[in-house]
């Protein structure tokens, strides 16, 4: 009887678990799709106003090339 319990209780925590998860990847991919659809219109934008900019990904990040807010990080400069 007490095994029959703790069998229906972990039971329980396992669909409760299972959903959790599927819940999740439905938010993930949403996410995917609404940063895919905001990437596109930032592309429109910049073709609009003819921004073209530049990125590097000498960190291991696309960072644009010129950032004017960080003039306190020294520049690497291969001599």
């Amino acid at each position: 009887m007490v095994m029959e319990y703790i069998n229906m209780i972990v039971q329980t925590e396992i669909d409760v678990l299972r959903r959790n998860v599927k819940e999740l990847q439905i938010q993930l991919r949403d996410a995917h799709i609404r940063i895919k659809e905001l990437s596109e219109k930032l592309d429109d934008v910049h073709k609009r106003f003819g921004i073209n900019k530049e990125f590097t990904t000498a960190d291991g990040w696309a960072m644009p090339i010129e950032n004017p807010d960080a003039k306190h990080i020294e520049e690497d400069k291969d001599e």
